[in-house]
């Protein structure tokens, strides 16, 4: 939850760019439960001090993905994007490689290499 949100109870589009960053995550690490193991005051406590989640560390997830959601991340909502900005980002980063990938329940987001010619 954005920070405006726990301390202040602010809901905007804004807020909810830090969840979408948050749900990203959740996807990029294959359903991994943000902050596992955390009670609320310590998170919050967390957050305030900068900490975000760490980048999933996949193949799927590149530097540039990690980027992405830590940018939704942002203290200030004014930082953050705007949706329309993520969708043009998430587009030209996950497009290209959309038909290479292979989602299993063996072996989440794996590059296809066979059909990627260099």
């Amino acid at each position: 939850m954005a920070l405006e949100s726990l301390h202040y109870g602010i809901f905007s589009e804004k807020s909810d760019v830090w969840s979408y960053g948050v749900l990203c995550w959740e996807v990029f690490s294959a359903g991994k439960i943000p902050y596992p193991g955390m009670d609320p005051i310590g998170l919050v406590e967390l957050l305030d001090g900068g900490q975000r989640l760490s980048s999933p560390h996949n193949e799927a997830c590149s530097e540039d993905i990690y980027s992405l959601m830590q940018q939704c991340w942002c203290e200030s909502p004014d930082d953050r994007p705007l949706f329309s900005d993520l969708v043009a980002s998430v587009n030209a980063l996950i497009m290209p490689l959309a038909p290479y990938l292979i989602v299993s329940n063996d072996s989440i987001f794996q590059l296809n290499h066979d059909h990627i010619y260099y």
